[in-house]
């Protein structure tokens, strides 16, 4: 098609929709029952929107202040082999085997945002996975990966959809805890925060792997 002939097929959709649009303000019942089914349908969709992001929530645990959300406990059962005990407030205790050297804790934080803000309504906190890492960065790329879920998929998923779309009245926020040494018998804490995770060493084991780390 000419670039003559795209003009006017164009210009003549642009007058075919405009006086299509017009003649609803010829017919005034037309036009309120557009508008009236129209804010019914945006209503509708509104209640949708809310009645999903509730049911969301339920799947989240409320976040109140710093708290620690996890326990973990590494037991060396290899070279870089570890088995690593993670515990939580709302589940049972989850057995993994890590590879590696270090640990990492990942979560998902689900708050409100805008009008939705002045509910007061604490924000949610999911732990999405526990992984492991190499310090040597040779390994890093090319040995084995140890990567845990420590949550089950739902849909629809509305921090996912979130990330990708920025939705209205919520933030879904990526929460990580810096990576920490393994080491035998050691235990941490994971504390959280509306912001992210830190990691805390909590017996002898866990404070003498992170100084060897640190050297």
């Amino acid at each position: 098609m000419s670039s003559s002939m795209a003009t006017v097929v164009l210009i003549g959709v642009g007058v075919v929709l405009v006086v299509a649009s017009l003649l609803f303000f010829l017919r005034p019942r037309w036009l309120l029952g557009w508008l009236k089914g129209m804010a019914v349908f945006a209503v509708l969709l509104l209640g949708l929107y809310a009645l999903t992001l509730g049911i969301t929530l339920t799947r989240y645990d409320a976040l109140e202040g710093m708290q620690t959300v996890a326990r973990i406990g590494t037991v060396q059962a290899g070279p870089q082999r570890w088995r690593v005990t993670v515990e939580t407030e709302s589940g049972a205790p989850v057995q993994a085997m890590i590879l590696g050297d270090q640990w990492q804790m990942d979560a998902r934080i689900l708050r409100l945002a805008g009008p939705l803000r002045w509910l007061g309504l604490a924000p949610g906190y999911q732990l999405e996975r526990l992984s492991g890492r190499y310090t040597s960065l040779e390994q890093e790329r090319n040995a084995p990966r140890s990567v845990i879920g420590l949550s089950e998929a739902s849909w629809p998923d509305l921090w996912a959809l979130d990330r990708t779309f920025n939705l209205p009245f919520i933030e879904g926020v990526y929460g990580n805890a810096t990576f920490m040494p393994m080491g035998d018998g050691a235990q941490f804490d994971v504390r959280l925060s509306s912001s992210g995770l830190v990691a805390v060493p909590t017996n002898d084991q866990a404070r003498q792997a992170v100084a060897r780390w640190g050297q």
